[in-house]
């Protein structure tokens, strides 16, 4: 299954919906550097991803470490699979990724 990546406004990020692996990891990494250059929140929409491997993990840290001060990355709705593979970032040395679930 492929990757699709949405853009989005409200809030400002994408949403990610198939899977994400090192096949098209690059798509997703140039989308995120064009964002992440202009500084602020980002947000990605996970409710939609089925799997990601070690190499969706690198390009989210990646984002994360080039937000900076500027701005949080924000993992929302990560389903079960994608939550377990998230949790092996050492999120404490990324003190701007917020992972949340979506608003009832």
């Amino acid at each position: 299954m492929l990757l699709t990546v949405e853009r989005t406004e409200q809030p400002r990020g994408f949403r990610l919906v198939g899977e994400l692996d090192a096949s098209n990891v690059g798509m997703l990494g140039g989308a995120l550097d064009r964002e992440v250059a202009q500084g602020g929140d980002l947000t990605l929409d996970l409710g939609g991803l089925a799997f990601m491997d070690s190499s969706g993990i690198q390009v989210l840290i990646k984002a994360a470490q080039d937000l900076g001060a500027q701005g949080r990355l924000i993992l929302r709705s990560p389903g079960d699979l994608v939550r377990r593979i998230l949790s092996l970032i050492p999120m404490e040395k990324l003190e701007n990724v917020q992972i949340e679930d979506e608003e009832p």
